[in-house]
């Protein structure tokens, strides 16, 4: 519940912070080629590292999924759970591959399509992490149990 909490946490500080690294001044583009250049390195940076941040996310609950999976295949009681594990483990692994391919399309980027890879980068960072809220709320039942048992 708590590592729930805090997935949600982190995707609720995540969106504020690519709304907010939207904004730039009028003073910041008429800078010449050097100030667009280091505009497109930092935002480029910053989307980077906030997708791979989201996929360390996913890469975490989808070990997660995988060990309540496996307690799921040798106990007979929690049979029932298992199907869903797996198809959030299907869905989480989806995800992250949408991640991987959206940060390599940020790596191949040049300053001439950048401004269309952003958006789309931007696009799939919010619908994985809506995504992942979604499994993250289908889960908790799932994970309270395991932590009852615990």
């Amino acid at each position: 519940m708590k590592t729930i909490l805090r997935i949600f946490a982190l995707v609720i500080l995540t969106g504020a912070l690519i709304s907010l690294s939207g904004c730039t001044t009028d003073r910041d583009k008429n800078n010449g080629n050097d100030t667009v250049s280091e505009e497109f390195e930092r935002e480029r940076n910053e989307l980077r590292d906030e997708l791979r941040e989201l996929r360390n996310d996913i890469d975490r609950e989808i070990e997660k999924v995988g060990n309540r999976l496996e307690r799921a295949k040798n106990d007979n009681e929690l049979e029932d759970d298992r199907v869903e594990l797996e198809k959030a483990n299907r869905d989480l692994t989806e995800e992250r591959t949408r991640v991987d391919k959206t940060l390599e399309d940020i790596e191949n980027a040049s300053q001439e399509t950048w401004k269309d890879v952003k958006v789309a980068a931007r696009n799939t960072s919010q619908d994985v992490k809506a995504a992942f809220q979604r499994m993250g709320n289908e889960l908790e039942a799932l994970f309270e149990d395991d932590e009852i048992q615990d």
